[in-house]
């Protein structure tokens, strides 16, 4: 159990500033907040004075606002804004970075949780170290996200130098809530500027790191995800053009290296795509010639020509095998023996093949 007096002593040194900033965007998924907010108010003891909560509210009711009361009656104290209309996931992202007044910034989805114990280990971290991001490791649940903790951990937490971190991350870079932000480093940006994407976090993640060459890498699981909760978006899109778009950009301004983005983007080809290829085909029943376009960006790759496009030519019963083999492998090359296994077993029990 981590000594959370010596967190609050050490406020002196960031000028009474908080040292991290929970922000939750949300919109009409308050069953999902009050679950967010459950863990958060179970973890809170002790740290009251060094952490700020933000809830920036999409809602058209007041549901989630009756559960922020809630729980600044008990011990959270959230910061609560009430968006006068929908202003749309971007800029609600983007507003919850701006007020956050803290050094480090955690923008977390609303139907995330923080797992046991988590945020005292990363009190711990931002108080020991500086960082230009910490990446908390997530796991996906269904339905009950103790019982489903992955039990199998391969390697350890390690600080990471810039171009190492972000290939390290590279299939979980654009996950909103694995990373925790040093805005202290880019104090002068404003989130609004990068709108229109659906992946503002992105932008801020990677100005943060580029300024830096310390990050952290959480190995053990801290943050529970719901699984196939989201959506309203061109998933192939925004993850292949947007944010091959976004990498262009940091290249052109010489602050990543046009080697490091073709090995992030030949990473998520190996270890991120077949996954939600064979999701789009298998879980959805869609047809998977209707998003073969959306892959034009990546097929100068030759590992493209090796992963993804035996996918879409191989007929049905390979394609799936093959699907399933790239999942497994990414999964052991990634470390996530556990999360591998767990999806496996989902894959027979379901028999989806057979849908």
């Amino acid at each position: 159990m981590h000594d959370s007096s010596k967190y609050n002593n050490d406020k002196k040194n960031y000028n009474n500033q908080k040292l991290l900033t929970i922000a939750i965007p949300t919109r009409n998924r308050h069953e999902f907040l009050q679950e967010n907010l459950s863990s958060l108010n179970s973890q809170i003891k002790g740290f009251e004075s060094v952490v700020e909560i933000i809830v920036c509210d999409n809602s058209d009711d007041d549901l989630s606002k009756k559960i922020v009361d809630n729980y600044n009656s008990l011990n959270l104290n959230i910061i609560y804004k009430k968006n006068i209309k929908d202003i749309g996931s971007d800029r609600n992202i983007a507003q919850s970075f701006n007020m956050a007044q803290g050094k480090y910034v955690h923008i977390i989805g609303d139907d995330d949780i923080y797992y046991i114990n988590t945020l005292s280990k990363l009190i711990e971290k931002i108080t020991t170290g500086e960082y230009g991001s910490i990446f908390l490791r997530p796991y996906g649940f269904e339905s009950n996200y103790l019982k489903e903790y992955p039990s199998i951990k391969i390697g350890r937490n390690k600080v990471f130098g810039r171009d190492d971190f972000l290939l390290k991350i590279a299939t979980q870079i654009t996950l909103l809530s694995a990373h925790v932000i040093n805005k202290s480093l880019i104090k002068n940006i404003n989130a609004n500027d990068y709108c229109g994407t659906n992946l503002v976090q992105v932008n801020l993640l990677l100005d943060a790191v580029t300024k830096t060459n310390k990050n952290y890498y959480f190995n053990e699981y801290l943050l529970a995800y719901k699984k196939n909760n989201s959506g309203g978006y061109n998933l192939f899109d925004i993850f292949i053009n947007k944010f091959g778009l976004i990498l262009d950009d940091y290249v052109e301004k010489k602050l990543l290296s046009q080697n490091l983005k073709e090995k992030i983007e030949c990473k998520k080809i190996k270890y991120f795509f077949p996954l939600y290829l064979f999701r789009h085909k298998y879980c959805l029943n869609k047809n998977l010639k209707e998003v073969q376009i959306y892959f034009t960006r990546l097929k100068k790759y030759n590992c493209y020509k090796y992963f993804i496009r035996p996918i879409f030519k191989l007929p049905n019963a390979l394609s799936w095998s093959w699907c399933v083999a790239l999942i497994i492998y990414g999964r052991l090359l990634n470390g996530d023996v556990a999360l591998g296994a767990t999806y496996l077993k989902s894959i027979i029990r379901k028999k989806i093949f057979f849908n």
